[in-house]
């Protein structure tokens, strides 16, 4: 399993999304701002939830940019009783990619969308 954490900050008086996730990829410190590659292996499941100092009220919607299917067969699926979200990526030989969106609304009810990537490794 790997576990997407997103925070809103503002740098230069704009809001970014800074994402980390639990392989320890992306940095806060470094400023990995509004982009992640995140790394799964086949067959993995994936949990994107608000970090704990997150400043986003609620992520409203995962899912392709693109349409193309590689990684999202499906729309990740909103959790009961948490603000995140999960997907189980699919099993692959190969190592396939997508864009995908992340929309979501800020404490101060703005709502963003940002497009990182995720990339399915085989085992």
């Amino acid at each position: 399993m790997v576990k997407i954490y997103l925070r809103s900050i503002v740098k230069d008086e704009k809001e970014h999304l800074v994402m980390f996730d639990s392989n320890g990829d992306g940095d806060i410190s470094n400023g990995d701002i509004n982009n992640l590659i995140t790394k799964v292996p086949s067959g993995a499941k994936v949990i994107w939830k608000l970090d704990r100092f997150s400043r986003i009220k609620r992520i409203t919607k995962i899912s392709s940019k693109t349409g193309a299917h590689n990684v999202f067969k499906s729309d990740p699926r909103k959790l009961l009783l948490c603000k995140g979200f999960k997907l189980r990526v699919p099993e692959t030989k190969e190592t396939i990619s997508e864009q995908y969106n992340i929309e979501y609304t800020l404490n101060d009810g703005k709502n963003k969308k940002i497009d990182p990537y995720i990339r399915v490794e085989p085992v």
